[in-house]
């Protein structure tokens, strides 16, 4: 190594320096845009008389967003560890969305008899609108993600102000509020862990949200009980991409049973069995959620 230092040509040292110098200051600047695009600031909203909290985790925003993405945790659970998740932070960076993490809680009683922060049309839902409004200055579209508890918040969301949304996702909720025919149907995924004792309440939930005519899918993860599902995420990931950018010219439908592409007469024939993807690029994904 000596060596090959004393016949390394003229100026070496300082060329290497230079370049360890760009190499720092590369890394650096890297390490400045994403800590600036992670700061994470926390909003304290003044709770409903049936809450305890209510309070919301964000990304503070870059630029000007064009969509809130909303992530609910579990059952009184801090949505804080949601968004520090570097995968749906590059998610919301590259989509060009406000990234957010609810922290709602209620007392565990009313919980249990699904009420609480679970009944968005009660003011949990309001907070949440009022906490958008608040950090990126205006109203913006919303895409909401749900697991259990959040599951809960997410679909009587949906349910309340359907306008609002461009696309949900609940996993693992068990037994909801029957939906209703509306005139605004936005898309979404209900989903539930094969080994989740829940799964009879979602499965019933789905099927009459189709009966509704609402443009869903079902997801049954396999070989999962009640918790979250990284390939699921993923696939959430990859169906709110298709609605940000073409879901209006690619969607199809499919037979959630036998797992293929269906016409749309068919699908209207048998709406408890059927499913809307946004893209027909999405099958292949979403056929992975098939048990072999």
């Amino acid at each position: 190594m000596g060596e090959a230092k004393l016949n390394a040509p003229a100026g070496w040292q300082h060329k290497m320096w230079n370049l360890s110098f760009n190499r720092w200051r590369g890394l650096m600047l890297c390490f400045v845009c994403s800590s600036a695009y992670a700061e994470i600031g926390t909003l304290v909203m003044k709770p409903t008389t049936d809450m305890e909290r209510a309070e919301v985790s964000y990304l503070k925003p870059i630029g000007s967003p064009k969509a809130a993405l909303v992530l609910c945790p579990g059952c009184n659970g801090d949505g804080l560890g949601m968004i520090q998740q570097r995968e749906w932070q590059d998610f919301a960076n590259r989509e060009h969305l406000g990234l957010m993490g609810i922290h709602f809680q209620s007392p565990i009683d009313l919980l249990s008899m699904c009420q609480g922060y679970y009944q968005a049309s009660k003011g949990s839902g309001e907070i949440l609108l009022k906490s958008i409004r608040s950090i990126y200055g205006r109203d913006l579209p919303i895409l909401i993600y749900g697991f259990s508890g959040g599951a809960h918040f997410t679909t009587r969301f949906i349910a309340w102000k359907p306008e609002r949304i461009l696309g949900w996702c609940a996993l693992g909720a068990g037994v909801l509020d029957q939906p209703v025919p509306s005139s605004s149907n936005p898309p979404g995924i209900m989903a539930c862990g094969e080994d989740d004792s829940r799964l009879g309440g979602a499965l019933v939930f789905f099927k009459q949200g189709r009966a509704a005519q609402k443009p869903w899918l079902w997801i049954e993860v396999p070989k999962t009980g009640h918790a979250t599902s990284p390939n699921l995420d993923n696939f959430v990931r990859s169906y709110f991409t298709s609605l940000l950018h073409h879901a209006s010219v690619t969607g199809t439908w499919v037979d959630i049973d036998l797992m293929k592409e269906i016409s749309r007469e068919e699908a209207q024939q048998t709406p408890s069995l059927s499913g809307w993807l946004p893209d027909r690029d999405l099958f292949k994904s979403w056929e992975q959620f098939r048990e072999n």
